[in-house]
């Protein structure tokens, strides 16, 4: 069995700064003014099991006008996504999604795209307790049945994210997004995708050479 690892924020869906892009936009929508420091801060506390949403939401003063719903209503898949992944599956991939997010939101997200016909599992960070780059997030999906690192490619559109992916044994790909650019890596050379299509066209391509 061949596995394809996949980020969610910045590669299934369009905004890899999905704090800057989604987050704060829709709570400064809603009046909340605190600093954007402050808003990362509970942010990444919920998108590693400490709180909730509902908790999230109350902490930043938002507690009677947000909900989940409204919020996942303002993400927007990238262009290709379920072509792209309905070609990884005919092509004998098994596509997994190691994503940084609050499984509530997730779970939304997936069911309001209809993702989950085309992914094998997702591993949330606020259900498996770490987030990427931390190498306890690459563990969990090394313990997944069947999976080999050395064979299993891991696409993030983050190079901080893979360089951590490399050194767990995976093989990294980039994928660009807007998000890209802020993070980046000295002399890390691996392969780029600058769309899902692009992604398919490289992965079936890869697989053929093995």
């Amino acid at each position: 069995m061949r596995f394809v690892v996949l980020d969610a924020m910045g590669v299934l869906y369009r905004h890899g700064n999905v704090v800057g892009g989604v987050l704060i936009p829709y709570l400064r929508h809603l009046g909340c003014s605190r600093s954007e420091s402050e808003i990362r801060g509970v942010y990444r506390r919920c998108t590693l099991g400490r709180v909730s949403t509902d908790e999230l939401w109350k902490e930043l003063g938002v507690g009677d006008s947000a909900s989940d719903a409204d919020y996942c209503s303002r993400h927007e898949l990238n262009p290709g996504t379920l072509e792209t992944l309905r070609g990884l599956g005919d092509s004998g991939f098994t596509p997994l999604v190691l994503t940084n997010d609050a499984e509530p939101w997730s779970a939304q997200l997936r069911a309001r795209f209809g993702l989950d016909r085309y992914l094998g599992r997702w591993f949330v960070s606020s259900e498996i307790g770490a987030r990427k780059p931390e190498p306890a997030a690459y563990q969990a999906v090394l313990a997944h049945p069947g999976l080999e690192a050395s064979r299993t490619v891991l696409v993030d559109d983050r190079p901080t994210n893979l360089v951590a992916a490399r050194t767990a044994g995976f093989r990294p790909w980039l994928f660009q997004s807007e998000d890209t650019a802020a993070h980046p890596v000295d002399d890390f050379d691996v392969p780029i995708a600058r769309s899902m299509a692009d992604l398919l066209t490289q992965s079936r391509r890869d697989w053929s050479a093995d």
